[in-house]
């Protein structure tokens, strides 16, 4: 039986390094305007996963992800358990 990560939070985070490398590594062979969308899709995840998240890894995973991209700004911290990370 197979799990529907898009019905599990938890089994998404879990998978979010691979999730974001397929985002992240065609991305960066694009130019600094193509990879706009992905940056924003990787901010509001960031944002989601401050706020939804236990996994500081998933965090810095996602953060990192941006940054390979070239996104230096910071993701507001919120009310979350890792919200300062």
């Amino acid at each position: 039986m197979t799990t529907d990560v898009s019905t599990t939070p938890a089994a998404f985070w879990d998978t979010v390094a691979e999730h974001v490398g397929a985002q992240v590594t065609p991305a960066m062979k694009l130019g600094h305007h193509a990879r706009r969308p992905i940056v924003t899709y990787l901010r509001d995840l960031e944002g989601i996963a401050r706020r939804e998240c236990d996994n500081r890894q998933a965090i810095q995973i996602i953060a990192s992800g941006r940054h390979l991209l070239g996104d230096r700004s910071q993701v507001e911290p919120v009310d979350g358990p890792f919200s300062r990370t």
